[in-house]
């Protein structure tokens, strides 16, 4: 390959935007399973059904039902709280336990993982995965405006929702049954309704209030249906399997069996790794998985911790990264990132040896992330070649490795 920047180029230029699920993300599939098919004739694609912009309508259904809560608080609490659990609910189990209700009730496409493998020469000794995802996200302004402040707005949002509920139990208490000990402010009546104002529940609910401007902040610079182009997240992952499925090809694997895997729906909620690890779950128990992300461009490093998602990746696999890099050369230090997710993730959390190589820039955050500055032009070809020659040292020093 002349060029490590030259098919992220191609698929730009041919593709444009490949939103999960879309025509362009078909189109780009079957150019990744062609281009596959050119280093191992042992290619292969599942689909999986997706929801392009399911994280754009999780934002907006929490945020509008905070709001609605907030109004119903007002007149009816014991409403409001029903709400204000029930939005803590979707948002737990859509970040925590995978399962965003919401996509229930939305009409889905279908993505694909495309999967090339290369099965050793001799005696298979592990199973190594190098993976990336095929597919762009849309254009959220805060990752420009405030990107190691994201957390902090995110996290706002959902501690005046806590302060909601916390307000809403206290009020909805009185409302059932009133109780003495609780000091009164004011009340009035709205037509047949009597409302009351205490001390303690309503300063609680001035939080709540606080954290409802935080949460419309970040719908409002997290939510557009403007899609990107993504060379750097995620093409030049994409970039770095080509190069290594023509280095495997002309070098065949002889005591391990390499499997590249492009993901799709990577960015709606990392669905494409899941549905992979949930259907391949007895034959990934001792499997190692190297995934990539935005290595277009920025410093090198490892991401040892998600916190946003809570996920530790498996750090006997950093320090090997990290020895390997070391002796060729490269520093790949390890990150714990506050905000965002990998696909490595899908594998970790299933205990399954796993990390995620990417390009970081300013406070640690991933290099042109969901920017409209992500595009070809900006991609610095000298890192996609550190990362190449840092995969190739890690698939020799594995195929040599006879423990």
């Amino acid at each position: 390959m002349d060029s490590l920047i030259e098919p992220i180029k191609y698929i730009a230029d041919n593709f444009g935007p490949r939103i999960a699920g879309t025509e362009a993300d078909h189109k780009n599939i079957r150019y990744i399973e062609e281009r596959f098919k050119t280093y191992t004739s042992n290619v292969t694609t599942e689909s999986f059904p997706v929801v392009g912009r399911s994280l754009q309508h999780l934002i907006n259904f929490i945020v509008w039902g905070y709001f609605i809560s907030v109004l119903c608080y007002l007149i009816l609490p014991p409403l409001a709280l029903g709400l204000a659990l029930f939005m803590l609910l979707i948002y737990y189990l859509a970040r925590f336990k995978d399962n965003n209700l919401l996509n229930l009730l939305v009409k889905k496409d279908l993505s694909k993982n495309v999967v090339a493998k290369f099965e050793p020469t001799k005696v298979k000794k592990k199973l190594v995965i190098f993976s990336g995802h095929h597919d762009s996200a849309f254009h959220m302004p805060l990752f420009e405006k405030m990107q190691t402040k994201i957390a902090l707005i995110q996290n706002g949002a959902i501690l005046g929702l806590v302060m909601l509920v916390i307000s809403g139990i206290w009020k909805t208490i009185f409302f059932i049954t009133p109780v003495v000990g609780i000091k009164e402010i004011f009340s009035y009546s709205i037509r047949s309704v009597s409302v009351y104002w205490f001390l303690l529940p309503d300063l609680i609910f001035i939080l709540a209030i606080l954290g409802l401007v935080f949460a419309f902040y970040f719908l409002f610079n997290m939510v557009t249906k403007t899609p990107l182009i993504g060379a750097n997240d995620n093409l030049s992952s994409v970039s770095i399997l080509f190069a290594l499925g023509e280095y495997l090809r002309d070098n065949p694997p002889e005591n391990i069996e390499v499997r590249l895997i492009s993901f799709g729906g990577e960015e709606p909620g990392l669905i494409g790794s899941k549905f992979y690890v949930d259907n391949h779950i007895d034959e990934l128990k001792d499997a190692i998985n190297l995934n990539y992300e935005t290595v277009g461009i920025g410093s090198l490093g490892i991401i040892a911790k998600e916190k946003d998602n809570n996920i530790s990746h498996c750090e006997k696999l950093i320090h090997f990264i990290q020895e390997v890099a070391e002796e060729n050369g490269f520093d790949l230090p390890a990150k714990e990132i506050s905000y965002g997710n990998s696909d490595a993730g899908s594998f970790s959390k299933r205990k399954i040896s796993a990390t995620t190589i990417y390009g970081f820039g300013q406070g640690d955050v991933f290099t042109l992330w969901h920017s409209l500055e992500d595009v070809v032009a900006n991609l610095d070809e000298k890192t996609l070649e550190d990362t190449r020659k840092i995969s190739i040292k890690l698939i020799e020093k594995l195929n040599a490795d006879n423990s």
